[in-house]
């Protein structure tokens, strides 16, 4: 079976939900007047993705109005769209990522693996999450997530397609380009790992981040990197061809994907249960 998909490369300012939103909704524009069937947004589109304070005011649930938008899109365009985004549940924030399909349900995956300043923001998610949807069995991940041989162990044999969203940084002086003397040669591997995954387990990989600048906290070494995001977003047909990959700029990537069914009971958990659009949002702080 072949499909129509999308990796989103989009640059997000910190803070700025709306002007975010409104990016990547005409993004997401392109994707639907090319026939795309399923689109991946970075991870925290919406938020940007960077150390701040407290993500609390801009961290929603199920009913926010960033979901609550994507799902008007979803159901409007009969696209599957998939965008990492802050979730609040209760008192918790997570670094988060929703599957959201034309038929209303939104299914949410917490990434498990927290790296840096991002154990002190937000609450690590417990389990690996399979979407059943009406092209196959969709498994999630998030950024740092991918480096893990646990992550797609978990997914061996249960899924037909990975999808995972990023904000994964270059580690190099966005002025002058030199690498960091420690994490330098992190930067390129986001251009790497998605492929090597697809080869591992036979599937299709849809791999989106962000890009523009950024600044790269390390708490371990007390500093911080004026650094930019690395870009490489990528499709990877699994045993179909070379991988499309993007540049450092914003680009929306398109690529048809072949899914073969690998057999299998799927797992199916979500953060959610599969509910509409509501009506109504709020905001808390954690």
């Amino acid at each position: 079976m072949k499909i129509a998909t999308a990796a989103i490369q989009m640059r997000s300012e910190l803070g700025e939900v709306d002007s975010n939103v409104e990016r990547a909704d005409n993004l997401l524009r392109q994707a639907h007047d090319a026939g795309v069937e399923l689109a991946v947004l970075p991870e925290m589109f919406n938020t940007g993705y960077g150390f701040v304070p407290d993500y609390g005011p801009s961290s929603e649930d199920a009913d926010g109005a960033t979901l609550r938008h994507l799902a008007e899109r979803s159901r409007r365009w009969g696209m599957t769209i998939a965008a990492g985004f802050v979730e609040r549940c209760g008192s918790h924030l997570y670094d988060s990522l929703a599957l959201v399909e034309p038929s209303g349900g939104i299914h949410v995956y917490r990434k498990r693996n927290l790296v840096f300043w991002e154990r002190f923001r937000f609450y690590p998610g417990r389990d690996p999450l399979v979407v059943k949807t009406r092209f196959g069995r969709v498994g999630l991940a998030i950024c740092a997530d991918m480096i893990y041989k646990r992550v797609w162990d978990d997914y061996q044999g249960r899924i037909d397609l990975a999808v995972v969203a990023s904000a994964w940084p270059d580690f190099a002086d966005r002025h002058t380009g030199r690498k960091h003397w420690l994490f330098g040669h992190v930067g390129p591997l986001s251009g790497a790992i998605p492929h090597s995954v697809a080869a591992s387990l036979g599937i299709p990989v849809i791999f989106a981040n962000q890009c523009g600048e950024t600044q790269t906290m390390i708490p371990i070494l007390r500093t911080r990197i004026a650094d930019r995001f690395a870009g490489l977003s990528s499709i990877t047909d699994g045993r179909h061809g070379p991988p499309l990959i993007a540049g450092t700029a914003e680009q929306l990537l398109v690529s048809e994907v072949t899914l073969h069914s690998v057999g299998g009971r799927p797992l199916c958990r979500s953060t959610f249960a599969s509910v509409p659009a509501a009506s109504s949002s709020g905001s808390a702080r954690s």
